[in-house]
């Protein structure tokens, strides 16, 4: 009895994101636009594996000589086991990408998504320091925090905006990016508290 409840629900919330995102994808190509989706392609570009990459071996370059060292580990630690996870869960489900034109290169399976969960956990990364180590009450670094979570959103929406993701993809990714963060960000304090 247990058991055929719990599948009934599952099947009802299954229903509901399947029509969630048709209904969102549906949408979205009504607002298509030439000078939209050049701006989603260059707001892509910046969840791109190659971006955190390269972002991520400045950032630790810059960390590791103002002596911030386990900050730097940390912040690899959190992209790298972002990036991992996601490949796994990738491999784990095997959900296809929407049907219809993809309109930037997209290789893989769809769930979760890869650029959503992986700007969380980094970007959101930066946020939790810049908000460190700028002081909670210094406005720039509110700032700056507030415009990296903008960022992660923007990222999330050109996955849909550019069909290459559906809703559900994009917020798996960053509910398992957030995940990640916040497990990084408390062991992180665990060992610097040890230390």
């Amino acid at each position: 009895m247990c058991l055929s409840g719990n599948y009934s629900a599952f099947s009802r919330l299954f229903y509901f994101f399947s029509n969630l995102d048709l209904r969102v994808q549906d949408y979205v190509q009504t607002i298509n636009s030439p000078c939209l989706l050049k701006i989603m392609i260059i707001i892509t570009y910046l969840g791109s594996p190659w971006v955190f990459v390269i972002l991520s071996a400045l950032t630790s370059s810059y960390l590791w000589f103002r002596g911030k060292k386990l900050e730097t580990i940390f912040l690899n630690v959190t992209l790298f086991s972002a990036w991992g996870i996601m490949e796994g869960l990738k491999h784990l489900f095997k959900c296809g990408r929407p049907a219809g034109q993809a309109l930037t290169m997209a290789r893989g399976y769809s769930f979760p998504s890869g650029h959503a969960m992986l700007s969380l956990a980094f970007y959101g990364f930066l946020a939790a320091l810049l908000l460190k180590y700028g002081g909670r009450g210094n406005k720039q670094a509110w700032l700056g925090a507030v415009a990296l979570y903008i960022l992660v959103l923007l990222i999330g929406l050109s996955r849909i905006y550019l069909n290459v993701h559906y809703l559900s993809d994009v917020m798996a990714g960053c509910l398992f990016g957030i995940l990640i963060l916040i497990l990084s960000l408390k062991a992180m304090k665990l060992v610097q508290n040890r230390l």
